[in-house]
């Protein structure tokens, strides 16, 4: 009997949607029978999503920013979202999830081309994760030159820590961007507008701290900030931006992190 390593070698080489395929049915067919087991190829799935991600296939933009149970639906007529959405995933760590996929394997659960692309999914899953430090650097539309730290890149998040010409400043969008130079270009023009409404940020103020007062938990009061000055902020990457207001215009927000 194969290993998982031996399986995962030879899974690694079969296409992506083809793998995607045959994960989405092993899910299927374990709903109502093993909540272990439907941890285990979720977790495996969720790799090869990543996968999918970096491609330009019909599915990669959505693979890039929402669950593998939203893309489920779309890979085979087979899962049945009023059916099986209410089947869930447990937590399970590195070694449990190991544990269980061998077992799956010993107890030939599936056929032979599903234990690969399973293994090659579980182990790129929960291979020990790194926090990137990648140095990238573009050019601004104003011919700035801009350097930052990339610190995460996977579906779900893509985050950079901005060095220079601003040392204050952290972007995220929920999503695996392939280029996350085209977000620190879009952060620097946000840092550079929203830095020159100092006018429109202090008419807002007192809006912001009626609301505040109002709001009856220290979550609602951290949510003020979003809802007073969305229209303002915009679609930005900029993580916190009333940091920077507050640094900038003197003026005191709501730090949920402080509060607790």
């Amino acid at each position: 009997m194969k290993t998982i390593e031996e399986y995962a070698k030879i899974g690694e080489h079969h296409d992506v949607m083809d793998a995607l395929l045959l994960l989405t049915k092993a899910y299927v067919s374990q709903c109502g029978i093993s909540l272990g087991n439907r941890t285990v190829i979720y977790c495996a799935a969720e790799a090869w999503q990543e996968r999918l991600a970096w491609l330009d296939f019909p599915l990669s933009e959505m693979a890039r920013k929402e669950p593998f149970v939203n893309l489920m639906p779309l890979i085979t007529s087979e899962y049945d979202s009023e059916i099986y959405d209410k089947y869930d995933i447990a937590g399970m760590d590195k070694d449990e999830l190991l544990s269980a996929c061998d077992m799956i394997v010993r107890d030939k659960e599936f056929d032979e081309v599903t234990n690969e692309v399973l293994c090659w999914g579980l182990l790129k899953t929960v291979e020990e994760e790194r926090r990137l430090e990648v140095e990238i650097e573009t050019v601004a539309s104003d011919g700035m030159l801009l350097k930052g730290i990339l610190t995460q890149q996977n579906i779900g998040c893509t985050s950079v820590w901005m060095e220079s010409p601003y040392d204050d400043v952290i972007l995220s969008k929920n999503e695996l961007l392939r280029d996350a130079r085209e977000m620190m270009s879009q952060g620097y023009d946000d840092y550079q507008r929203l830095r020159g409404m100092e006018t429109e940020v202090k008419v807002l103020y007192p809006k912001y701290q009626e609301e505040l007062a109002n709001a009856e938990s220290s979550f609602k009061k951290w949510n003020v900030f979003d809802k007073v000055y969305k229209e303002l902020i915009g679609n930005t990457a900029i993580i916190f931006p009333e940091k920077l207001f507050q640094k900038w215009f003197g003026l005191e927000f709501f730090d949920i992190l402080a509060d607790g």
